[in-house]
């Protein structure tokens, strides 16, 4: 195959030294999907896709056993672009799916996808930068079905990342904890200044939370499926805006759950970019700054107040056990039985672990639906432990 695209006179220019591999799918696909007279003036390979650009599209493979196909029109939309040391620079620009990190790219492929983003003389089709996806027969043309393409596709970065980046500043991300301190800088430009990690190991399905958010951040090369997003959304309770940030895009059940639910789904990448996938995101990403400020919320008052009282009520309780427990303890010593030395060290039990779970139910990260478990769990704990030693709860 590799001597097909040599002899290609659509390819052959830019075959030699490219990296792509003879006998491959994506090299089968790139001259079925070359229009005649369309010439390939950059052929590379990066760690996870196969790119060929033309004078008016850049075509990228993704997969080797089941190639996706992604076409992105001339002139590019760079997101950004900057070195990766000794494994080369990276480009990012934006596609269907949210930002596509290109990296380990050589500084000659860097140069011309950033040049590609220019735009040029003016010949260039004025179609958004990314109009496809997926698979294309031989016979249908580049400017085939754009309106529906039009219509299908997300929400571009360039219509609402520009209020965003007024206060959100990129940062290199190479680990999941890089991934969620980005989310917190990112939603704090966009109004929840409050946002804050709630920490490993104890999120409950969140990761990240506000007085009126949640989000959840997903450091996978892998597309979430719906199970995160719905659990997300179990979670939510009584905050108003549910935020979801990936690194590897999203299935089409999980973005059809999103939009359903009213969640907001962000890709975010290596380099740090983020940028909305979804109207929710669009229209989140787009408030003017003034409003983001964030109002008390009435429902959400009215809820922490109604958990404080059932949490005094199993207090008042707890406190009561222990009084009885120190009126028993100062009984004279032939007045004690092993029934009763049991009972006292049972009712000690329950009542330490009762504290324990109130002490639970007033940390930050937890949600308003695991704070009422929480307290339900006390409440059980105090009432077994009055039973143990007689009184009434």
């Amino acid at each position: 195959m590799v001597s097909s695209l040599r002899s290609d006179p659509r390819t052959s220019a830019a075959a030699r030294g490219s990296g792509w591999v003879g006998n491959s799918p994506q090299a089968e696909r790139l001259l079925t999907h070359l229009a005649s007279g369309e010439r390939v003036e950059l052929l590379f390979t990066t760690l996870r896709f196969h790119g060929a650009l033309t004078r008016r599209r850049l075509l990228l493979w993704r997969g080797t056993f089941k190639v996706e196909h992604v076409e992105l029109r001339r002139p590019l939309t760079v997101l950004g672009s900057g070195s990766q040391s000794r494994f080369g620079e990276a480009v990012v620009l934006d596609g269907p799916e949210g930002a596509i990190e290109l990296k380990a790219l050589s500084a000659a492929v860097a140069r011309a996808l950033v040049a590609a983003g220019r735009q040029g003389d003016g010949s260039a089709p004025a179609d958004p930068p990314h109009v496809a996806q997926g698979r294309r027969g031989a016979s249908e043309t580049p400017g085939a079905h754009r309106g529906a393409r039009r219509a299908s596709t997300p929400p571009r970065a360039e219509e609402s990342a520009g209020s965003q980046e007024r206060g959100y500043h990129a940062r290199t991300i190479r680990t999941w904890q890089d991934a969620e301190f980005a989310a917190v800088d990112h939603m704090r430009s966009l109004g929840f200044t409050d946002a804050r990690v709630t920490g490993a190991g104890a999120d409950g399905g969140v990761d990240v939370i506000a007085r009126d958010a949640i989000a959840q951040v997903k450091y996978y090369s892998q597309p979430i499926g719906v199970g995160p997003v719905r659990e997300l959304r179990g979670v939510a309770d009584s905050h108003h805006h549910l935020l979801f940030y990936a690194s590897g895009g999203y299935t089409a059940s999980a973005r059809q759950f999103a939009d359903e639910k009213k969640v907001a789904l962000f890709s975010i990448q290596e380099l740090g970019h983020i940028t909305p996938l979804n109207a929710v995101a669009a229209r989140l990403s787009a408030r003017p700054g003034p409003t983001r400020a964030q109002a008390p919320n009435p429902r959400a008052t009215q809820r922490a107040a109604e958990l404080e009282a059932q949490r005094q009520t199993v207090l008042r309780l707890i406190t009561r056990v222990r009084a009885h427990t120190s009126e028993v303890h100062a009984l004279p010593s032939n007045r004690y039985t092993k029934e009763l030395i049991k009972a006292l060290k049972a009712a000690h039990k329950l009542i330490e672990r009762a504290d324990s779970l109130l002490a639970m139910s007033r940390t930050d990260f937890q949600t308003h639906g695991g704070r009422k478990r929480l307290i339900a769990m006390a409440d059980e704990k105090a009432r077994e432990a009055a039973l143990k030693l007689g009184m009434r709860a």
